[in-house]
């Protein structure tokens, strides 16, 4: 092999070296802020600035967490091959859950909805935070094509995945990554409001689904115009 070859060769080997090394874990962006995070939260909930302290954690994902890349966790399977975020070789769309938190009307059945139209290019995934009694009795309601799994935090196993995908940032979160495993977004699933209609909370979940579609803006076969944002177009 000529030289000129061998030295462009070693110049790209060292450049994906020293690009894996400048890889940000997820553990180590949400260790270098959670305890200012954390402070300014309680200030602002103490002082009854409740959007404030809504829009903290937006800064938070946007300034400090997009861009890192999830660690590699582990849960149990119950419905799935997969054991560890290492095994996610599509981009992901996770979903947090617990048994004593009630998902807001609609929710199910349009997560349901997005999975049978965007299973092959997304891979979705339900982690609960129960006993596999209870998980099996909760994971009659999602699509088949949804990976479930669970971590039951009374075995005291996979206590990394408790502490960063549950302790960290609360419950009921959506978890964007990239098929590198790059996380994209994180966001808070929609609450379940007493106040609004049954076509309103369809429509909320609609248009939170979608927008967690299209946060994975590098898979280029999803046309992000054509996602749905309310019944009319679902």
């Amino acid at each position: 092999m000529p030289r000129t070859l061998l030295i462009l060769l070693f110049i790209s080997l060292w450049n994906l070296n020293a690009q894996e090394n400048e890889k940000i874990l997820f553990s180590e962006a949400i260790n270098s802020t959670i305890n200012t995070y954390n402070s300014r939260v309680d200030a602002a909930l103490a002082s009854g600035e409740f959007e404030y302290a809504k829009s903290l954690f937006d800064s938070l994902v946007k300034d400090h967490l997009q861009g890192s890349y999830i660690d590699a966790l582990e849960f149990e399977r119950f419905n799935s091959g997969i054991a560890s975020t290492e095994e996610f070789d599509k981009p992901t769309i996770l979903l947090t859950y617990a048994s004593w938190c009630i998902p807001s009307e609609g929710e199910i059945p349009v997560l349901n909805k997005m999975v049978e139209r965007y299973s092959d290019l997304v891979d979705f995934v339900v982690l609960f935070w129960d006993s596999k009694d209870t998980v099996r009795k909760l994971a009659k309601s999602f699509d088949k094509n949804i990976h479930i799994v669970y971590v039951d935090e009374t075995k005291n196993k996979h206590m990394q995945t408790v502490n960063l995908l549950k302790h960290a940032l609360g419950l009921s979160l959506s978890f964007v990554m990239g098929a590198d495993g790059e996380i994209l977004d994180i966001n808070r699933r929609p609450p379940n409001k007493m106040n609004l209609s049954e076509s309103q909370l369809f429509n909320q979940n609609i248009t939170f689904l979608s927008r967690q579609i299209a946060a994975i803006n590098i898979d280029h076969n999803i046309n992000i115009n054509e996602l749905p944002e309310s019944l009319a177009t679902f």
